[in-house]
């Protein structure tokens, strides 16, 4: 039986400055801001711009109304 091989969780996290909010994937650093970043999440290269984007970015916001919610989230293309 063989082990699957797992890429590093960092390879596939999205990070974002609290100064210029760039996002990175895999990049806890801003290089313009000289800063580190916050850990967004999980995430990825948009296959239409290549920009950073994370999981949540692609999910329904929930409607449960017990729950908190970002009201002013647009999906990621509406931006």
């Amino acid at each position: 039986m063989s082990v699957p091989v797992t890429r590093p969780r960092k390879e596939t996290t999205i990070y974002q400055c609290s100064e210029c909010e760039q996002r990175y994937l895999a990049e806890q650093w801003c290089h313009d801001c000289n800063r580190p970043c916050t850990r967004i999440g999980p995430g990825g290269a948009c296959p239409h711009c290549d920009e950073p984007v994370a999981l949540e970015d692609l999910l329904p916001i929930p409607q449960n109304p017990n729950t908190s919610v970002d009201t002013d989230r647009q999906p990621h293309h509406a931006r």
